[in-house]
């Protein structure tokens, strides 16, 4: 017994060195986990601009500046879950922008004409979803390259979800350079908190469950 008491002060002794070690370390390693969310390739010549659904102006935007740069002929985007009470809302006459409807508009007033925007059919809950109704349209258009823009924290999941579906595709990931998600300081702010740790959650899901079934 007494052999057993004289091994807590070394263990107490130890736990403390480990978190004064963590807590110096803290910034890199909050850092690191945001970093492994963000994938932002270099922009190339593409067939079509791909814009997912859930963020905007940010997005379009990016998507805006790519098209005008002449790197590719088409913007495709999806059309997005409306929002509660919309059918209500149009039943009594009345109407508001849906959100997909707000993406043209910000395309438009940006330059791109409208025979290059492209507004698919079906509304997404999740980018499992989404991916499943561009990929078909995309494979029909004849496009082998695609640049794939959506928010920071975001692109790491796209990605993979996109290349698990269309393993033939040639896809450059965006991040738009209009989010400003700092992953040098995210962890001040409980909103951004909250999207590292449900983006973590939606990876971890789509790892367990989706991309079986995909």
């Amino acid at each position: 017994m007494p052999g057993r008491t004289r091994k807590w002060p070394w263990l107490l002794g130890a736990a403390l060195v480990a978190a004064v070690g963590l807590y110096a370390a803290r910034h890199p390693i909050l850092v690191a986990i945001a970093e492994q969310l963000i994938v932002d390739e270099p922009r190339r010549r593409a067939d079509a601009i791909v814009v997912l659904g859930g963020s905007l102006p940010d997005r379009m935007i990016e998507a805006a500046d790519l098209y005008l740069a002449g790197l590719a002929p088409q913007v495709v985007l999806g059309r997005e879950p409306s929002n509660p009470g919309m059918e209500e809302l149009a039943r009594r006459g009345a109407h508001i922008p849906e959100r997909d409807e707000l993406n043209v508009s910000v395309a438009r007033q940006l330059g791109v004409p409208d025979s290059a925007i492209v507004v698919l059919d079906g509304r997404p809950n999740s980018t499992v979803i989404e991916a499943e109704i561009i990929v078909p349209h995309l494979r029909r258009m004849g496009v082998r390259r695609a640049l794939l823009v959506t928010s920071k924290i975001h692109t790491f999941r796209s990605r993979m979800i996109f290349r698990d579906l269309a393993p033939d595709l040639e896809l450059t990931v965006c991040a738009t350079r209009y989010d400003p998600f700092d992953t040098g300081n995210w962890w001040h702010s409980r909103g951004n908190v909250r999207r590292v740790f449900f983006e973590y959650q939606k990876i971890l899901v789509y790892l367990l469950r989706d991309r079986w079934r995909i």
